[in-house]
C-alpha cells in the first residue's frame, strides 16, 4: 500500500461528508446523486484510513434515481455553465440509542419542468457494520440538505436548506428546522426559519451542534465553485436567534492560487483524543481544471476563549491530525474499497443484464439498445469511481464479442452524466475500434474510427490512461502494439458541476441479442 498525502481523505466522487462514531468506529457518508448503489459508507478506526464497505441505499426498492438527470441551469457562462445533477444530495449520518439514522434529498428533475421536485428522507439500521437499511420514511420539506440533531432532552430536530416555492436559483434560501419523529416523518413543529446564513446566499449543508450552553449551525454558503465557504452561528435556543461569528466565514479559500478550492460543506466530530476536526468537501484545482469533481478533505478545528472555534485552511496534509491506530484497517494511508461496495451503475439499472467472476474482473453484459446520452432508458454500464488523479483502466473484449451480427457497441467509457463522456470501443456495424468525446453541454464533441490491422482471432483491448491535464484512448489488436485513436483535454470534459468521473465497461446494441464478454477489467 502506498502512502499519500493526507488531503483528499477520500478521493475521487466525494463531496458533501457526513461524519460519526459508533461503537469505536468513524463512519462517513457522501452524496452520490445519479450514481446506484447510492450514499457510499466509509468505515475507520481512527478517521485517517477508511475502508468503502457498503452503500445505504443498495436495493432498487428504496427508491428511483431515473429522474436524476443533469440540467444546465441559469448560473455559470457559455464557457462553463454551471450543471446540476439531479439524485441523492448531501447525507446526514447520526447515531442514537442504537439506531444509525441517515437523512437525504432525492432530487428529482421531471422532464420538461424547469423546478425540481425534493423527496426528504431518514433511513436507519440497527446493524450499521452489515450494510443493510430500511426503506425510506418521508417528511415534507421543500428543500435540501437535511441535519438530524438530537438534543439533550431526547427531541429530535430537522434542520435543512429551505427554499420558497419557485425557480430554485432565484428563490430565497435560508436554513429552517421544525421537530420530528423519525419513526414517522411526521413534523411535531411548524418549520420556523433560524438563519439565513453570514452573506445570505445559497446557504445549505446545515449541521447543528451543541456544546455547552450554545446551540452551533455549521452551514455552507456562496454556490459550490469559487464562492464556497463554511461559516457559523450560535444561539442559546434551537429556535434562535443564531448570531453570526464576528470572524466568518469559519472557513473560506483566501489565496486564489491555492491548489485546494471550492472547500465548503463540513462536518464537525472529535477524535478518539477529544481533538476537533472537519470533514468538508473541496476540489483539487490546477490552471482552472479540477477533473476529479468534488472530494472529501480534512483540516484540525480550535476552540477558543469565547467559544467560537477556528478552522485551518485545508492544505494536502495539515498541521495536526487524528492519532492514528496500528489497526490492519488503518494500516498505510490509502483508501480501501471494497470491489462489489464500489460497483456503481447509472440511474436505474436493469442488474439482471450484468454477470461477474474472478472478484470483476471478468464481466459478462447482456445490452440493451439505450445510449450514454439517453437518460430516460436503463443503459448497460457498470464501472468504479475514479480514485487517482494518475493511472489507467484497462479490459478485453472477447473473440466471440467481435464477431457478433447485431449492431453491438462495447467497450470502455469516462462518464460523468449524459452530457459529458469519452469512449473506447468495437462497433460491430464498423468492424473497428472507435472514439468518441462529446460534451453537449459546451457543444464539444469529436469522433475516430481505427482500423486495426488484425486478424479477429484474439480480444480487443482498450485502455484510457489519465492524468490531472489529458485522457488518452487507446487500443489493441491481437498482436498488435497498442495505438491511441483520441485523447482528451480533462478541462473539456469537467467543470462546474455536482460530481466526479467513472469509469466502466459497457454494451449496447440496437437490435437483436448478442453478449459482450470482458476479462481483465482494472482500475487504478
Amino acid at each position: 500500500m502506498t502512502p499519500r498525502d493526507s488531503n483528499p481523505l477520500i478521493p475521487g466522487f466525494a463531496p458533501d461528508p457526513s461524519i460519526t462514531f459508533i461503537d469505536g468506529k468513524y463512519f462517513l457518508v457522501t452524496s452520490s446523486f445519479h450514481l446506484f448503489p447510492g450514499l457510499p459508507l466509509y468505515i475507520s478506526d481512527d478517521a485517517i484510513s477508511w475502508k468503502h464497505f457498503a452503500n445505504a441505499i443498495s436495493r432498487k426498492s428504496q427508491l428511483s434515481l431515473s429522474k436524476s438527470r443533469t440540467r444546465i441551469t441559469s448560473e455559470g457562462d457559455d464557457k462553463d455553465p454551471l450543471l446540476a445533477t439531479g439524485g441523492l444530495y448531501a447525507p446526514t449520518i447520526r447515531h442514537r440509542s442504537g439506531t444509525t439514522y441517515i437523512a437525504c434529498t432525492n432530487v428529482i428533475h421531471e422532464e420538461g419542468e424547469s423546478n425540481p421536485e425534493f423527496e426528504n428522507f431518514v433511513i436507519s439500521t440497527t446493524d450499521v457494520f452489515s450494510g443493510n437499511w430500511s426503506d425510506p420514511v418521508y417528511f415534507d420539506f421543500h428543500g435540501i440538505d437535511p441535519d438530524i440533531f438530537f438534543d439533550d432532552d431526547g427531541r429530535t430536530y430537522i434542520a435543512g436548506s429551505s427554499y420558497t416555492r419557485g425557480h430554485p436559483w432565484i428563490s430565497k434560501i435560508a436554513i429552517d428546522c421544525f421537530e420530528i419523529d423519525l419513526q414517522s416523518g411526521t413534523k411535531l413543529t411548524k418549520q420556523k426559519e433560524i438563519w439565513e446564513g453570514y452573506s445570505k446566499l445559497f446557504p445549505e449543508g446545515p449541521h447543528l451542534y451543541k456544546r455547552g450552553p450554545w446551540y452551533y449551525l455549521l452551514v455552507a454558503e456562496g454556490g459550490t465553485t469559487e464562492g464556497h465557504r463554511i461559516t457559523i452561528s450560535r444561539a442559546g435556543s434551537i429556535w434562535g436567534p443564531f448570531v453570526s461569528h464576528e470572524k466568518n466565514p469559519l472557513l473560506d479559500v483566501a489565496d486564489p492560487t491555492a491548489y485546494i478550492q471550492h472547500t465548503g460543506h463540513g462536518d464537525l466530530f472529535q477524535d478518539l483524543d477529544g481533538q476537533w476536526h472537519m470533514v468538508c468537501l473541496g476540489v483539487r484545482k490546477r490552471q482552472n481544471c479540477y477533473p476529479m469533481g468534488r472530494e472529501t478533505f480534512i483540516a484540525p478545528v480550535v476552540w477558543h476563549e469565547g467559544g467560537w472555534p477556528s478552522v485551518d485552511p485545508i492544505v494536502l496534509n495539515p498541521s495536526s491530525l487524528p492519532r492514528s491506530t496500528s489497526s490492519e484497517l488503518s494500516a498505510g494511508t490509502s483508501l480501501i474499497c471494497d470491489a462489489e461496495a464500489g460497483r456503481v451503475y447509472i440511474r436505474d439499472p436493469d442488474l439482471t443484464r450484468f454477470q461477474f467472476a474472478d472478484a470483476g474482473q471478468k464481466i459478462i453484459i447482456n445490452p440493451l439498445p439505450a445510449s450514454f446520452a439517453d437518460y430516460t432508458q436503463p443503459i448497460t454500464f457498470v464501472g468504479a469511481r475514479q480514485r487517482s488523479l494518475q493511472g489507467l483502466a484497462k479490459v478485453s473484449l472477447s473473440e466471440q464479442s467481435l464477431e457478433s451480427l447485431v449492431d453491438l457497441e462495447a467497450g470502455l467509457v469516462y462518464y460523468r452524466d449524459e452530457l459529458r463522456f469519452a469512449r473506447i470501443f468495437w462497433s460491430s456495424k464498423e468492424s473497428a475500434a472507435v472514439f468518441e468525446f462529446v460534451n453537449s453541454a459546451r457543444d464539444l464533441r469529436s469522433h475516430h474510427v481505427c482500423k486495426l490491422k488484425m486478424k479477429l482471432d484474439g480480444p480487443v483491448r482498450f485502455r484510457i490512461e489519465y492524468n490531472e491535464s489529458s485522457l488518452d484512448f487507446l487500443c489493441s489488436g491481437s498482436g498488435t502494439p497498442w495505438e491511441m485513436i483520441g485523447t482528451v483535454n480533462t478541462l473539456d470534459i469537467s467543470g462546474s458541476d455536482f460530481i466526479g468521473p467513472v469509469i466502466g465497461v459497457f454494451a449496447s446494441a440496437e437490435h437483436g441479442s448478442s453478449l459482450a464478454h470482458f476479462s481483465d477489467f482494472l482500475i487504478d
